[in-house]
């Protein structure tokens, strides 16, 4: 299942591979079952999101597409983010996860879309928030949300892994009907 995995205020043991995968699985399950698609609109994660959702075998056909945004520029020709709200925000902000899944979901026409924002490495001069911190974003029909979590300051594959795990959590959550995510 998707033991292990933390959203944000918990322990903060990096996730292996194996717990991710599951996590993975459990996700694709979930939306096999229901006959549903995901998208995923991805920046400091690099598309690790998408890569171990086609890693499963069997049901990766749920995974519709995967946008990796890393630029504020990306972010405004790929999914269509104003750039008034990133200039505003920042690119790690919870307005700028809420559109990325918004959008994510709204380009893909799938059923549930993820999002992830967030600073791994060097802090961006740009950028209120600092190394370690990410919003990570869902949207399903008619609704979206966004979490916030803090890992610290860390090496930037731990911040990746923990942000993807978070992700995989929300999502979930979001379809086993437990509220948002």
């Amino acid at each position: 299942m998707a033991e292990g995995l933390q959203t944000g205020g918990e322990a903060r043991d990096v996730p292996d591979t194996a717990q991710l995968r599951a996590a993975a699985r459990r996700l694709l399950e979930l939306l096999d079952g229901g006959g549903q698609t995901i998208s995923t609109a991805e920046s400091c994660t690099g598309g690790f999101l998408a890569s171990l959702l086609t890693d499963i075998e069997g049901l990766s056909h749920c995974l519709d597409r995967g946008f990796v945004t890393y630029s504020k520029t990306s972010k405004h020709q790929m999914l269509g983010i104003d750039e008034d709200l990133i200039a505003r925000h920042g690119a790690v902000s919870e307005p700028v996860a809420r559109a990325m899944a918004e959008l994510c979901r709204d380009h893909a026409g799938c059923d549930l879309a993820l999002a992830i924002t967030g600073l791994a490495g060097t802090p961006d001069s740009g950028e209120c928030e600092g190394p370690g911190v990410a919003y990570i974003g869902a949207a399903v029909s008619g609704q979206s949300w966004v979490h916030r979590v803090d890992y610290g300051e860390r090496p930037r594959r731990e911040v990746r892994n923990l942000a993807t795990s978070a992700a995989l959590l929300i999502g979930i959550r979001t379809l086993e009907g437990r509220g948002d995510g």
